[in-house]
């Protein structure tokens, strides 16, 4: 390097210490809009439905978490290229101009370019970073991402607890449904013998003392019967002498039915009787 142009060595260190500055102003923002977008997602309840659905997986559970670094880093970077990256502006009017000048010459060796750069030289060696960077900006952004991971904080707390009433409303459902489960009858061979059967056949529907009981439905000349034709049929009756009424005990009544009937009609004449 040519000793006239020593105006290079600061103005190199001022422009690392730009470059820190720069990048430390974009992983603020990412961390900003990375936390912002978490916490939206905390609010609306989906990192709490994620880390309850795949507690089993670490990636699933943390995928709002990933998902929020990506976007909030992809943000930041968009937001960095519209700054100016330049160092020249934050010399001053008068000094980054010359600076600027100097710079895009410095492979020139001429005597005008020989007195810019010692002109330029002791101006950017007494030049100290913090005087042409903005603090405050740094300061803000970490207050902001302080206050925001705060939030996160409380809506994380908040989550713990719903977790905790979402886990116990589903167990309960699930006991729930393994007692109903449990206790559900059990279809019967008469209910499915009487779905199945023919109406107009004969079927078994009831079972009285282990006899079965045949039931057949006739058909008639009400509402919903099926009309059969028929013709009069003549009949021939004969006379017979008319006989005296007599009382039968009910013991020889039912003593002379069918045994498959008996017991039917005796607590139908019982029930009679409690009835009066």
């Amino acid at each position: 390097m040519n000793d006239h142009y020593e105006f290079l060595r600061p103005l190199a260190r001022l422009m690392r210490a730009h470059q820190r500055f720069e990048r430390a102003v974009w992983a603020l923002n990412g961390i900003i809009i990375s936390i912002a977008i978490y916490a939206l997602m905390q609010s609306l309840g989906l990192t709490m439905l994620m880390k309850f659905y795949y507690q089993d997986s670490i990636i699933l559970g943390a995928l709002p978490a990933i998902i929020s670094i990506i976007f909030g880093f992809t943000g930041a970077t968009l937001l960095n290229r519209r700054r100016k990256t330049d160092i020249f502006p934050l010399l001053g009017p008068v000094l980054s101009e010359k600076a600027k000048t100097a710079y895009d010459n410095k492979d020139l060796d001429s005597l005008p370019m020989q007195s810019l750069a010692e002109e330029i030289k002791l101006s950017l060696a007494g030049t100290k970073p913090s005087q042409i960077l903005d603090r405050r900006e740094l300061s803000g952004r970490a207050v902001a991402a302080i206050l925001l991971f705060a939030v996160v904080i409380l809506l994380a707390q908040g989550g713990v607890v719903q977790t905790a009433d979402l886990q116990s409303i589903i167990e309960l459902k699930e006991r729930a449904s393994s007692i109903f489960q449990e206790e559900k009858p059990q279809p019967s061979a008469i209910s499915n013998e009487s779905l199945s059967g023919n109406l107009f056949g004969n079927p078994s529907l009831a079972v009285l003392n282990e006899n079965k009981l045949p039931l057949v439905l006739s058909p008639g000349t009400g509402a919903g019967s099926i009309p059969i034709n028929t013709r009069p049929v003549q009949r021939v009756f004969q006379q017979s002498q008319a006989g005296e009424a007599a009382a039968v005990p009910s013991e020889l009544y039912i003593e002379s039915l069918p045994p498959e009937n008996r017991e039917i009609i005796k607590r139908y004449f019982t029930i009679l009787s409690q009835g009066d």
